[in-house]
């Protein structure tokens, strides 16, 4: 008689999910390096990301690394593509860009304090995760 409770919402014909056959899915670490854009700097060429690949190696939707950085919690991308004009005339900012080692840097940082794959991260107690990253991109940029 009450089998039928689990498989359906109470009061609703729509059936519930099966949360057993839901795998939890953590992103492969590897996979943000997949696209790179290889533009030159200093007469070298180096291999940016986006966002997105920044997102991808934190664990974190883009959207949440975007305020993170409009907050301060993660420094401006000292590199971007050029504007451009979109289909109405109104001039957009490139892409944000990042080199391998900003990625890998953030990336050590953050597992250095156990902040990978956290669902919500606790700013107040790791203050000193922005500064720290800050800290190491400015070095790599100067180098």
């Amino acid at each position: 008689m009450f089998s039928a409770v689990d498989e359906y919402y109470p009061g609703s014909k729509r059936k519930r999910r099966d949360v057993e056959a839901i795998e939890k899915k953590v992103p492969d670490i590897k996979s943000w390096d997949s696209r790179p854009y290889v533009k030159p700097l200093n007469g070298k060429d180096v291999e940016f990301f986006t966002v997105g690949a920044l997102a991808i190696a934190l664990g974190r939707p883009v959207i949440t690394v975007r305020t993170w950085t409009m907050e301060g919690q993660l420094p401006q991308s000292p590199y971007r593509l050029p504007p451009k004009a979109d289909k109405n005339g109104e001039i957009r900012l490139g892409r944000r860009l990042y080199t391998r080692a900003m990625i890998e840097a953030a990336v050590e940082i953050f597992e250095a304090n156990g902040l990978l794959y956290l669902n919500k991260i606790d700013w107040s107690k790791n203050r000193h995760v922005p500064q720290d990253v800050a800290k190491v991109w400015s070095e790599l940029r100067n180098n």
